[in-house]
């Protein structure tokens, strides 16, 4: 048992940098969790990269210590600080870049591929931020107001609706004294997105 502790310890400190990545990617942006075998194989992937990377910044620091610059020691330490330090920034830069759909806007524009980094239901959604949507439910009524928040799932989650106004006869119904209102996703079958202001005039 104790041979066996003393294989994967070294392991799992040796994956950390990728676990890291990984975590904080799948924290902060859209992107479905996928099974503990891919994000393990992520790990990996991570790791490798950032021991690159690391590997790259030990031989600059150790070139310019040759040539008259020190600032320390290289250390084991040092090279773990230094993993751990660029596991963070790229777990943030790839959150970033997920929810901001930057790499696949410029993959996009190449042709190589009409996918947005998140479901094409959270993509519409942020297309068009700040615009007054309709939420058509499934039993006829309808709801106009702004979505502050809204599900990541087509299927679950709510929406939480400022300024909300039920539509009857074409008609819109406020409700006095109520600023926000929160619905249940499961009750809406579809939902129109209406022009902005500037596109009615």
């Amino acid at each position: 048992m104790e041979d066996l502790a003393n294989k994967i310890i070294p392991l799992v400190q040796l994956l950390i940098p990728g676990f890291v990545v990984t975590t904080i990617f799948y924290w902060l942006s859209e992107s479905p969790k996928p099974g503990q075998f891919e994000r393990t194989i992520q790990a990996l992937i991570g790791t490798g990269v950032i021991s690159l990377i690391v590997s790259g910044i030990e031989w600059l620091l150790r070139y310019v210590g040759g040539h008259g610059v020190v600032w320390g020691t290289w250390s084991t330490s040092i090279e773990s600080a230094w993993a751990i330090g660029l596991a963070i920034l790229i777990g943030f830069g790839l959150a970033f870049a997920a929810n901001h759909d930057s790499f696949y806007q410029v993959a996009r524009k190449l042709g190589f591929t009409s996918r947005a980094s998140y479901k094409e239901w959270i993509y519409a959604f942020r297309k068009f931020p700040g615009r007054a949507v309709v939420l058509n439910f499934l039993d006829g009524r309808r709801l106009f107001g702004y979505p502050l928040v809204w599900p990541t799932d087509p299927k679950e989650g709510h929406f939480l609706m400022q300024f909300p106004a039920w539509i009857a006869d074409n008609d819109y119904v406020e409700s006095p004294g109520v600023e926000f209102l929160l619905v249940c996703n499961a009750d809406v079958y579809f939902v129109e997105i209406l022009n902005s202001p500037e596109e009615s005039t």
